[in-house]
């Protein structure tokens, strides 16, 4: 059994409450007890003055007694109540500890939680199988992609070559190192005409727009 357990097993929880409830009505008692025990002591007192006052000593002595008596009875009262105050101080103190405790377990064991899955070798782990996973896809993009040359079992060695020659024929015997800007690839698809046409409609719309706006100001 657990030491929470052991300190407040099932159902003590309802009693705990009843006990500290029980000791405050307790305590409320002693502080009525002790508010009649001081005004009897000081009506005593006031009455022993009124004995001597009248000549009767013996009278004035016995009200004294009674007024030591009432006071020695709130001073009884007076350590009872501190001490289940005390008491109740403790009980509360115990509980909020203990949930203290149990509070602060709870986020120990989700920071465990969080570390076990945030640890560095647990992450390292996981990037490492994430490159793995990475080439593996790439891998299979190149066989999907193939070359076309092996697959179509086309050989364009001889092909290459001639235009090679021709390309060194054109430059003078010498190979271009940096492509032309102006050497621009034919798309395969489309009419360049129709294209060439557009822009050309595009650009007369937007000299024709500026004329107009010059004419407007």
């Amino acid at each position: 059994m657990g030491l929470k357990k052991k300190l407040f097993p099932k159902g003590k929880g309802k009693e705990k409450d009843t006990l500290i409830s029980k000791s405050k009505a307790h305590i409320h008692k002693l502080t009525l007890m002790n508010k009649n025990y001081r005004k009897r002591a000081e009506i005593s007192r006031k009455n022993a003055k009124i004995a001597l006052k009248r000549g009767e000593k013996n009278r004035a002595k016995n009200y004294l007694v009674q007024y030591k008596s009432y006071q020695a009875k709130v001073d009884r009262a007076t350590n009872i109540r501190s001490k289940i105050e005390r008491q109740i101080q403790a009980i509360e103190e115990g509980v909020l500890i203990s949930q203290t405790g149990d509070l602060m377990g709870g986020i120990r064991d989700e920071l465990e939680y969080i570390a076990t899955k945030a640890s560095p070798t647990k992450v390292a782990e996981i990037a490492e199988d994430s490159e793995v996973y990475v080439s593996e896809i790439e891998e299979a993009a190149d066989i999907l992609a193939g070359d076309p040359e092996i697959d179509l079992a086309i050989d364009v060695t001889d092909e290459l070559n001639q235009l090679e020659t021709e390309m060194l024929l054109d430059q003078g015997g010498t190979m271009p190192e940096i492509p032309s800007d102006d050497l621009q690839y034919i798309p395969e698809y489309g009419d360049t005409e129709e294209a060439g046409d557009i822009k050309s409609k595009d650009k007369l719309k937007e000299e024709i727009d500026k004329l107009k706006k010059e004419l407007e100001s």
